[in-house]
């Protein structure tokens, strides 16, 4: 495979909106570059406990590369998943599918057969 000097869309980010943004383009055929600031992680990557913190945070100046972003502003404070699965990385990768209660739910069940209608999507989620 030889590397692009050229890409239709280059996507900064692999997080929620960034892979599923990729991916939908990819499908049509585009030619798409993710690019992500972090790393792939590995099951030994991830730390054992709360105070492993090289594993945990992200602050390349103190050598921590693990995947927590804290980025503090005057009024908020954002935790931010980094590494390649973004914000999934934060949520421990879980993809969690919902009880047919869910989809029977009085506000939207009406509308259409949800779990249905999803089930391809959440097929395609959970291969990722």
């Amino acid at each position: 495979m030889t590397p692009h000097t050229h890409y239709d869309y280059i996507i900064i980010g692999s997080g929620f909106g960034g892979s599923v943004a990729a991916l939908r383009l990819a499908e049509k055929g585009y030619s798409v570059l993710v690019l992500e600031k972090g790393k792939w992680f590995q099951s030994k990557d991830f730390p054992k406990r709360n105070w492993n913190m090289r594993k945990w945070l992200w602050v390349p100046l103190l050598r921590f590369f693990g995947f927590f972003k804290i980025s503090f502003f005057r009024h908020i404070t954002i935790l931010s998943g980094v590494g390649v699965g973004g914000g999934s990385l934060v949520y421990a990768n879980t993809l969690p599918l919902p009880k047919k209660e869910f989809f029977q739910a009085k506000s939207w069940s009406h509308l259409a057969d949800w779990e249905s209608e999803l089930s391809e999507h959440y097929r395609t989620a959970s291969e990722m």
